[in-house]
């Protein structure tokens, strides 16, 4: 539910809108509005457009690194399974303290 009621060049299109109206002076009245109130407008929505861009960044690398170290955990979660089943048996009950179901004997 991400609609937006903005272009994606709002940026662009305040920045021209901004040039524009200072190249006009005082010919253009905004009600309700001076030029340092736009320019206001504008920088806050800079920083916050900057912010999403670093934020977005940064849950990127997160998941990168929580990914990595998952991947670690698992190979190294596998390596102690294996080890177990190699000392107990498939078949044994204490493979179930290592999160495995033990395996019955085939017929």
């Amino acid at each position: 539910m991400d609609q937006n009621n903005y272009p994606q060049n709002a940026l662009v299109q305040a920045s021209k809108a901004l040039e524009g109206w200072k190249k006009a002076q005082k010919e253009l009245n905004v009600p309700n509005m001076s030029m340092d109130d736009f320019e206001n407008k504008m920088s806050l929505a800079t920083g916050k457009v900057d912010l999403a861009k670093r934020l977005k960044i940064e849950r990127s690398e997160a998941v990168e690194a929580r990914n990595n170290s998952l991947q670690v955990l698992w190979e190294a979660t596998k390596k102690v399974r294996n080890q177990a089943k190699a000392t107990f048996g498939d078949v044994s009950d204490k493979m179930a303290n290592f999160g495995v179901g033990r395996r019955s004997k085939k017929k």
